[in-house]
């Protein structure tokens, strides 16, 4: 039976971004989240084949070695960040949304992504994040 997760960091920025992602893509997942800055929560998935992940807000440099792994197990892997990244693995089974600049953060990538769909849930979470420039710039379209 294939599985979805939803991977995300569990602060503000992780939980908007999650919120408009499925409000405009509706999908059962099994949820994989921590308090603010545990952020090791690749380890915590088992996937296989047919598998699909969805990851935001957490450091790729810091989940490597396990998305390397569950790709290696035949997973498909979308993964939405702004934090450092390092090398982006090669992998036909891995999409990436990843901008490390200071100004972007995860809600502000997938707003970009669903075309300002739900811009308030994206609003709310760059100032979750301290992005009070980059909130307000994008409050002024509402």
């Amino acid at each position: 039976m294939r599985m979805n997760y939803d991977v995300f960091n569990g602060d503000a920025d992780g939980l908007c971004a999650l919120v408009q992602l499925r409000r405009a893509e509706p999908l059962d997942a099994v949820l994989v989240t921590g308090v603010k800055r545990d952020i090791a929560l690749l380890q915590q998935v088992e996937a296989g084949p047919g598998d699909r992940l969805t990851v935001l807000d957490i450091s790729l440099d810091k989940n490597r070695t396990d998305l390397q792994r569950l790709l290696a197990a035949g997973a498909d892997v979308f993964y939405c960040d702004h934090h450092f990244a390092g090398e982006i693995p090669a992998s036909p089974q891995l999409e990436t949304l990843i901008n490390p600049a200071s100004d972007v953060c995860t809600s502000l990538l997938i707003n970009g992504r669903l075309q300002g769909a739900y811009t308030a849930w994206a609003v709310t979470g760059a100032f979750g994040d301290n992005l009070r420039d980059s909130a307000q710039r994008l409050a002024k379209t509402l």
